[in-house]
């Protein structure tokens, strides 16, 4: 239901839950949030006492039941939770807490169950919903809390299966159940539980027997605070703090935050979008639950913590949606589609703002506001019980205070182009929209898949590209995963085979990486395998509002065809979306038989368009197909069996059996109208230069850029600029002056390289520290010491001459 569609309240009242009336739930006493231990009458409030009122202010905090759409979203959280509450065995010689749940093998069902109690006992804390103080759902709820612990975990129980759960997604959920039932306890069932935990996790700093890094640092930490607040043990919730100490370092290899907006996790996989949120999240909740305490982050913590808010996670989020690309196995999990991870994303970021300075809290609400403006998908305010764990009532209340603010301006999207070599991501970013590059190399996997998810996550990241569109933000959340055709993921070039389940190819891919420089972005990536002979150069040059995509050296000889493809779009149910080809209607009656077509240019309306060389043979295909989550996702726990079905035009190059140096050109026009896109096929304006194996380059007249991919040393100059190694570079000429822009992506270089650009330059306006010039006239002559630097961009920008 809309904002618009929300029933009128009663007359106005608000139920604050907040300061005083958070720590009396919690039976610590009075307490401001923010502050240490401070005098109340005669008793003094602890440090601990003000570490669980501040953590359980993250879970109810303040509602404004006088507001419809908190109101609603509070009844709404009820009505969710009310058949949990009835399908929970009360019985005395039960031997189980919900049918669906019983088991003694799969740990993850156990993360379930502690997770439904946390769900009733939400809503029996939440002020205003329907089971609110509860008498009988406390007293369900403390039995089943007892039963769990003595017959689940803890006690005699050993670990079995996902170690995770025992040591993770268990804990976090216990510790949120302790703080809400905390004046239902007693100190010994508390004891009991904190024991639980502790017997499981012990030591922030291992996890799996191993070291742990990451996410997984990160909530084992926030356990620890957790555990010692509800402990009362100062030492746990110190040495907690000490064993965040890593996670706020970048990486130079394997898990964590990288300086280029990268963040890995399990060593080989991009993972801002779900692995990267949950570190955010946990690690936010964190700050807030120690700030005013002796145990509070100091502001270098919080101004990096600002620092990835900008870098790690603003250019991979549209729209409210966090990018596919970027959540690893996540994609395969009907309950975290990109918008439900981006609302679970704004929600974290709405309350951590309340941990940082004016300023910077000030620029985070504006993003936030955009964010919660541009989600016409799936809009934020809007219970949504399918997710595992749903936006807090706090963060709703602090989004509609964002709304409702006029003096914080709504923040429009990033026009931030990036290149993460750390992760083999990019994304060029214009005002229209945002197309997202993954990738692969020896160090980033092109997938991930494990505990029986993503099986067909084949071709998700060796070259594929996605498009987000401000009119079309629910593209790849509307079923896309379950129902497209998984052998033709948009961008990549593939062979036409079979594929196991889960099954891999080994990339021997070692150049995976490009330049940014303002409006311009270029990347490249090689495509080789150990266990396909399949071979490929593919560029991506994002000239401002236009892509020219180019792919050479595409050779095979497997005895299997080999597609390139240009698009796989999803048009809904039943989707009336009919291409324009060349200013005439094409594939008007959906059909699985695919149409060779001969365009000059292609129109998708609501996607843009494409513009190909003159006598390309594009395949063109509009047709239904069908297709189930659990087509992807093998768990058998939590899952979505029903069979979808959408309607798809897709696009694509056939390069025949076993091609020999095969290559393909086309531009892409994101979000273009027709008239735009038939301009472009009209014009001149994009150039290609070179598109070889070792060599490929293009210039945008209009604009003076030259840009090319030097894939091996002592290549010819080009449109006259030259790289004596291999490496990236973008040389823009005009009447203001001229700037180059130069990576390499391969990061194997050392030494330096040495770019040559015909003709002189003037004054030296700003250059990176890498960069020495040799020479400004006759010709520019640079130097660039690529050694160590992990494939990230050097500038240089001159006046004219």
């Amino acid at each position: 239901m809309t904002e618009s569609a929300q029933p009128s309240g009663p007359s106005r009242r608000t139920v604050l839950v907040g300061a005083a009336a958070v720590a009396a739930l919690a039976g610590t006493g009075s307490l401001v949030p923010g502050t240490a231990a401070r005098a109340v009458g005669t008793a003094a409030v602890s440090p601990f006492a003000t570490v669980r009122s501040q953590w359980l202010a993250t879970l109810i905090g303040d509602v404004d039941l006088g507001d419809p759409v908190v109101a609603r979203y509070v009844a709404d959280l009820a009505a969710a939770a009310a058949p949990v509450w009835d399908a929970l065995d009360t019985g005395a010689g039960r031997t189980y807490l919900w049918a669906d749940l019983d088991s003694s093998s799969t740990s993850a069902l156990q993360t379930t169950a502690i997770g439904r109690l946390r769900t009733l006992a939400l809503a029996l804390k939440t002020p205003g919903s329907a089971l609110t103080g509860d008498a009988t759902l406390a007293a369900d709820l403390v039995s089943a809390f007892d039963w769990f612990l003595a017959n689940k975990y803890g006690g005699g129980v050993r670990r079995y299966d996902n170690w995770w759960d025992f040591q993770i997604g268990i804990p976090l959920a216990l510790n949120d159940v302790c703080l809400l039932l905390h004046d239902q306890l007693s100190a010994a069932q508390i004891d009991t539980a904190m024991t639980a935990i502790r017997k499981y996790a012990p030591d922030p700093r291992v996890t799996a027997e191993m070291t742990s890094t990451g996410a997984n640092r990160n909530w084992a930490c926030s356990i620890a605070i957790v555990r010692g607040a509800l402990s009362e043990d100062g030492a746990v919730i110190a040495d907690a703090k000490n064993a965040y100490a890593p996670v706020f370092d970048y990486a130079t290899s394997g898990d964590g935050f990288y300086p280029d907006g990268g963040f890995v996790q399990h060593e080989y996989h991009p993972y801002n979008g779900s692995y990267g949120f949950s570190l955010l999240q946990y690690l936010t909740y964190s700050m807030l639950a120690v700030r005013g305490t002796q145990w509070a982050f100091t502001a270098a913590r919080l101004d990096r913590v600002v620092d990835w808010v900008e870098d790690n996670f603003r250019p991979w989020i549209y729209a409210g949606a966090f990018m596919d690309m970027t959540r690893g196995r996540a994609l395969s999990r009907f309950y975290q589609t990109d918008h439900r991870l981006g609302h679970l994303t704004v929600a974290t970021l709405v309350q951590f703002a309340d941990v940082l300075p004016t300023s910077d809290a000030a620029a985070l609400r504006s993003v936030c506001k955009g964010w919660i403006a541009a989600d016409t998908t799936q809009p934020y305010f809007a219970y949504d019980d399918v997710p595992i764990e749903q936006v807090r009532i706090p963060s709703i209340v602090r989004g509609r205070a964002l709304v409702a603010d006029a003096a914080v301006p709504t923040a429009a999207e990033s026009t931030r182009s990036v290149v993460a070599t750390s992760m083999a991501r990019a994304v060029h970013r214009r005002p229209g929209f945002a197309l997202g590059i993954a990738m692969d190399s020896t160090t980033i996997k092109p997938y991930e898949t494990a505990n029986d998810e993503n099986l067909q996550g084949w071709y998700t990241g060796e070259g594929a590209t996605y498009l987000y569109l401000p009119g079309k933000p629910g593209h790849w959340a509307n079923q896309y995963w379950p129902t497209a055709d998984k052998y033709r993921i948009p961008g990549t070039t593939v062979q036409v085979k079979p594929l196991a389940l889960g099954a891999g190819r080994g990339s021997t891919n070692t150049w995976t990486g490009g330049v940014v420089q303002d409006d311009v972005s270029v990347v490249g990536m090689g495509l080789s395998f150990a266990k396909q002979t399949l071979r490929a150069r593919k560029s991506w040059f994002g000239f401002g509002d236009v892509v020219l995509h180019l792919g050479a050296g595409i050779t095979s000889s497997d005895g299997v065809r080999v597609e390139t493809v240009v698009e796989q779009r999803n048009t809904g149910p039943d989707g009336q979306t009919v291409p324009v080809v060349d200013g005439r209607a094409a594939l008007t009656t959906p059909s699985s038989t695919a149409t060779t077509l001969t365009p000059r240019w292609v129109h998708v309306p609501g996607t843009g368009g494409y513009v190909f060389p003159a006598g390309t043979a594009v395949r063109a295909l509009r047709e239904d197909r069908s297709g189930r989550w659990t087509d992807m996702d093998h768990r058998g726990t939590y899952e979505d069996d029903t069979t979808r079905t959408r309607r798809f035009v897709t696009l694509w190059l056939d390069h025949g059996v076993d091609p020999t140096d095969a290559t393909y050109s086309w531009l892409q026009l994101p979000g273009a109208t027709q008239a735009q896109v038939s301009a472009a096929a009209a014009s001149d304006d994009v150039v290609v230069l070179a598109n070889t194996a070792s060599l490929q380059a293009a210039r945008q007249i209009s604009t003076g850029v030259t840009a090319l991919t030097a894939w091996a040393s002592g290549t010819p100059a080009i449109g006259g600029s030259r790289i004596d190694r291999t490496g990236c570079v973008v040389v823009r000429r005009d009447s203001d002056g001229v700037v180059v822009s130069v990576s390499e992506p391969t990061q194997r270089l050392t030494g330096v390289v040495t770019i040559t650009v015909d003709g002189p330059a003037g004054a030296l306006r700003s250059v990176d520290p890498r960069i020495t010039v040799r020479s400004t006239s006759p010709d520019l002559v640079l130097t660039v010491d690529v050694s160590g630097a992990a494939g990230k961009t050097a500038t240089a920008r001159f006046d004219a001459a």
